[in-house]
């Protein structure tokens, strides 16, 4: 005979049913078989918003104006979508690094974050991505830029736009004043160019390192690495990937003796104070001849109104003709991105043609894919842009390993003021021992 039941008896027997429900999700959350499905209540997904988080370090002139393009182009095709612009101040992107990595420690990480293009850098800042290999699939860059992408046996990071690094830029003003005759073909010719500047009652070279960018002097470094009679190309490749030997390489030893004569005699005293922009400004105002600095200075300059072949020149660093030391700027799918559409559809614009057309010529720099029409660059953009596609490709800049450009910065700065080339020596042996246990590849 059926019994009715009572209205406490009921709720008993609803909550023994809540409580083996609830039982039943923790077990099967925890992956343990028990041989029986229980029915579980799940809340309704949230939709994803249409929002995407960027950080990056680009602030200075030329750099926000490029950003901004492809922002607008990112809208144009994802409308509805909203930009969360995140710009880090700090050349190089030490700032952006310490505070993403922050973020990433405490379970918030952005959609996506600047990470520079470089075999080194990329095998630092991996791990954080999601792999992107099928948009590989038909991409027309050099193989050597494609394979800066890959660890192990994924891709991992999408190239924006790729720097040139040995760079000397100089005042043409002051260079046809003092009389100095550009192009400049050697190290000896560069240091007579400079002697030349300063008798004039100019600085010769104009540079800064202050606010974190200290990593520059790294550049100094390597563009002397180049030229040194031990070094070349192939050394400074193989310095960056962790397969050379500084205690015993001449090439250290040579370029740290050019590095000395430099800083010694011909760079501006307050290079401790400056920007790298900054230092770019003292040529602009005619208190100085020469600056080395990736091409993101001809960007600054034109966006300060400065023209390219009328009111500054170009030329690569004095030595390193044939070789083309470069890094670029690159993007990815951060894991567990808030808004990882938004996220994958700002790295699949980052791959087209328009993007990196319109990136690169505010930015001052080439784009990555060999297809992309040149016309519209100005002509000392596009031999830059010429100079990179035949080229031999060498490592450097930014492309080192992260702990590398570190602490090979805070290496030179003491090195600057020391002028101590034993020490030095035994210091980068030391630091690079133990950044590089073994090689990257």
């Amino acid at each position: 005979m059926n019994q009715l039941i009572s209205r406490r008896e009921a709720l008993s027997t609803t909550a023994k049913v809540a409580l083996a429900i609830g039982i039943g999700a923790a077990i099967g959350a925890a992956g343990i078989g028990t041989g029986v499905y229980y029915a579980t209540l799940r809340p309704p997904t949230k939709p994803e918003e249409k929002k995407l988080v960027v950080y990056h370090w680009w602030t200075a002139g030329g750099e926000r104006e490029a950003l901004d393009a492809v922002y607008a182009l990112y809208r144009k095709y994802n409308p509805g979508y909203e930009i969360i612009d995140n710009p880090a101040a700090g050349g190089g992107g030490a700032v952006m690094r310490a505070a993403v990595k922050a973020m990433l420690l405490a379970g918030q990480p952005p959609d996506t974050c600047q990470v520079t293009y470089g075999p080194g850098m990329v095998h630092s800042w991996y791990v954080y991505h999601e792999p992107i290999d099928d948009l590989f699939k038909d991409f027309p860059v050099p193989e050597t830029l494609k394979q800066w992408a890959k660890v192990g046996d994924h891709y991992w990071l999408m190239p924006l736009n790729i720097h040139r690094d040995n760079n000397l830029w100089y005042n043409i003003s002051l260079v046809k004043k003092i009389g100095i005759d550009v192009p400049i073909k050697s190290v000896n010719e560069f240091f007579e160019a400079c002697e030349k500047a300063k008798k004039a009652g100019y600085i010769p070279l104009a540079f800064g390192t202050v606010g974190g960018q200290r990593f520059w002097l790294n550049y100094i470094f390597e563009c002397f690495v180049m030229t040194a009679p031990h070094g070349g190309g192939d050394y400074l490749n193989n310095f960056n990937l962790g397969k050379a030997k500084p205690a015993s390489d001449p090439a250290v030893r040579e370029a740290l003796e050019n590095m000395k004569i430099l800083w010694q005699n011909y760079v501006n005293p307050d290079y401790g104070a400056l920007t790298w922009d900054e230092a770019g400004k003292m040529l602009m105002r005619n208190e100085a001849v020469f600056n080395i600095m990736g091409d993101w200075q001809k960007g600054h300059f034109m966006a300060s109104g400065w023209k390219p072949d009328v009111d500054f020149g170009w030329q690569t660093f004095p030595g390193t003709e044939g070789l083309s030391m470069v890094h670029g700027d690159s993007f990815g799918i951060i894991k567990d991105a808030p808004h990882p559409t938004a996220a994958r559809k700002w790295v699949e614009l980052l791959k087209t043609v328009e993007a990196q057309e319109a990136f690169c010529i505010i930015k001052g720099a080439s784009p990555p894919r060999i297809d992309v029409p040149l016309d519209r660059f100005d002509p000392m953009q596009r031999r830059i842009a010429e100079s990179i596609r035949k080229d031999k490709i060498v490592i450097g800049g930014h492309g080192e390993v992260e702990a590398w450009m570190d602490k090979g910065g805070e290496i030179f700065e003491r090195f600057v003021t020391t002028y101590d080339v034993d020490a030095t020596i035994d210091e980068i042996d030391k630091a690079y021992r133990e950044i590089f246990p073994k090689p990257l590849i």
